[in-house]
């Protein structure tokens, strides 16, 4: 059975409902927090009520004589009295003389399980004469009915107003998002040419932007010089084809003479080998980039090594006013490497280095201790050097630059294989510098360790 993709929600609505729901928690644990904090304050404040509204109701039945007298209007009194202290619902009061004869009951409600009595003294002239006795439910001191509403509705407001704020924030913040996720579509169907605006005010956000926009421009450089890069090779491998077909299909037809029909076919020659050298470096470099290339890591003289490979080079070359020079202290220079992968990034550079010459070619290969891990190759030309627009592309696949489009067949692999080559063999291969008076390559390459034996 197919795998069901699972449900996704946008961003804005997926943090937004988290949000509301522990908005909702939080202020309910807020709400009931409240509300008991209120009922304590209330219940607090009502206990000093009603022990203020005793003391002046004992005051009242003795203002006119040093003994209890329960006027008559006593119970209006209470009435009144009990709106300006603000005493909530119906409680018991008792009068009683000192000697416990009840003097005036005003029987509490009924109903009531649990229930706080407060007890104010009658005072007389110079003793005690009686007691006031004021019984109210518990329900009745901490009923907070009145607030309930105004609580309700703060927390509603308060709800409200934080899924506002974050729906707008999260709105905000997604915009960008958005905005990238549609831009990355159109880039999906070819289009390079978006720019979003970099005007964000958090860093993350123009991180995004600034990158998105780096990478779009990037790809469509990319996607430009692959385009180029693709007709350029083409090219190259139909020209040899090309003439080599010409050239043989004369020497077939015999519109020329022997001598010129050996010629023609010396030239052949030389395309073939030349169209087999780009289908060889299209096939390493594939294999290579794969991961299908092995490198050999063996301890080997790299000073000897490399005398021997600008000797080889030189008498293959030693007809095209090709001067080399090497600089190689005396010793035992031990690397550990493939010395034939060595050979192919020192090949490739000594031939870039012939190519870019203008006149007499002077090719200086120096062997250095770069430091106590690396030993340092540097191939120095007296070439015309490379544009500073076209340094930060040499190591693309397939770029050629200007000139050499121009001047030399190829498919543009050297340079990149031989990077990845360098970094396979544990060191790096970088343009150190380039001007009109020649440019220079450095290979850094690892050292052996003290003591390792050289087949």
């Amino acid at each position: 059975m197919p795998t069901l993709a699972p449900k996704r929600s946008s961003l804005l609505r997926y943090w937004t409902l988290r949000y509301v729901l522990t908005l909702c928690i939080g202020l309910l644990l807020i709400g009931l927090a409240s509300m008991v904090w209120l009922q304590h304050r209330a219940l607090t404040d009502r206990l000093q009520q009603i022990e203020n509204f005793s003391a002046e109701a004992a005051a009242y039945m003795t203002k006119d004589a040093n003994q209890i007298v329960i006027p008559a209007d006593f119970y209006k009194w209470i009435d009144q009295n009990q709106r300006r202290y603000r005493l909530p619902g119906q409680f018991g009061l008792i009068v009683y003389t000192q000697g416990g004869q009840v003097l005036y009951e005003q029987a509490a409600p009924q109903g009531s399980s649990s229930e706080y009595k407060i007890s104010a003294p009658i005072q007389g002239s110079h003793s005690q004469i009686g007691s006031i006795v004021i019984s109210y439910s518990k329900k009745e001191l901490t009923d907070i009915s009145q607030e309930y509403g105004l609580i309700t509705s703060l927390l509603i407001l308060a709800g409200l107003l934080g899924w506002l704020i974050i729906y707008l924030l999260l709105r905000r913040l997604t915009k960008p998002i958005y905005e990238v996720v549609h831009a990355l579509k159109q880039i999906q169907t070819g289009n390079y040419t978006l720019m979003l605006e970099e005007n964000a005010k958090e860093q993350e956000i123009y991180d995004l932007l600034y990158y998105f926009n780096a990478t779009a421009a990037r790809l469509e450089q990319l996607e430009q010089l692959r385009t180029e890069l693709l007709a350029g090779v083409t090219h190259e491998l139909k020209t040899p084809v090309t003439s080599i077909r010409g050239l043989l299909r004369a020497i077939k037809d015999q519109v020329v003479s022997a001598d010129e029909a050996d010629e023609f076919l010396d030239i052949s020659l030389e395309e073939t080998k030349r169209l087999e050298r780009m289908v060889a470096d299209l096939l390493d470099f594939n294999a290579f980039a794969s991961g299908h290339v092995r490198v050999q890591s063996e301890a080997l003289d790299l000073g000897k090594l490399l005398g021997e490979i600008v000797y080889q080079w030189s008498l293959i070359h030693q007809e095209d006013g090709v001067e080399v020079r090497t600089d190689i202290a005396e010793g035992r220079q031990i690397v550990v490497g493939d010395p034939v992968r060595i050979q192919q990034i020192i090949v490739n550079l000594l031939n870039n280095s012939r190519q870019a010459a203008d006149g007499h070619c002077l090719i200086t290969v120096r062997l250095i201790e770069h430091s106590s891990t690396m030993y340092e190759v540097l191939v120095c030309d007296n070439g015309t050097g490379i544009p500073a627009e076209e340094q930060i592309n040499i190591y693309e696949r397939y770029f050629r630059g200007t000139n050499k489009k121009l001047a030399v067949r190829g498919l543009g692999l050297g340079l990149t294989l031989s990077r990845m080559l360098a970094a396979a063999l544990g060191g790096t291969l970088v343009l150190k510098e380039s001007s009109p008076q020649g440019t220079t390559f450095q290979l850094l390459l690892p050292r052996g360790a003290a003591g390792m034996v050289v087949e």
